[in-house]
């Protein structure tokens, strides 16, 4: 709930590029990193690991990211580009079982 995306384009290795729209407020599921994934800041903002991202600015995770959950800040929904190498890993029983569905 509070999250929608848009796949643009899925390589041939699983990379994919996608639009992530979250509504003010929202927690994203705790998840971990397989690959490089870089995060564009379009509009809004978030924190994540102690840091704020906001419009411009890139948050770049990899495989050394654990336990990694943003948290999208109030006041304004967040829109982001984000490519990554490889899907996430998503913790607990109902983000993996809702993975597959959500195509993250």
């Amino acid at each position: 709930p509070g999250l929608s995306q848009v796949r643009l384009w899925t390589g041939p290795n699983d990379e994919r590029l996608w639009v992530l729209r979250a509504k003010a407020g929202t927690t994203i599921p705790m998840h971990d990193h397989r690959n490089l994934e870089l995060t564009l800041v379009l509009q809004g903002s978030y924190q994540a690991d102690g840091e704020r991202f906001k419009p411009g600015m890139i948050e770049v995770a990899d495989q050394h990211t654990y336990n990694h959950q943003p948290i999208i800040d109030e006041g304004e929904e967040c829109i982001c580009l984000v490519v990554t190498e490889a899907p996430i890993k998503i913790h607990g029983l109902i983000g993996k079982f809702v993975q597959p569905f959500i195509g993250l």
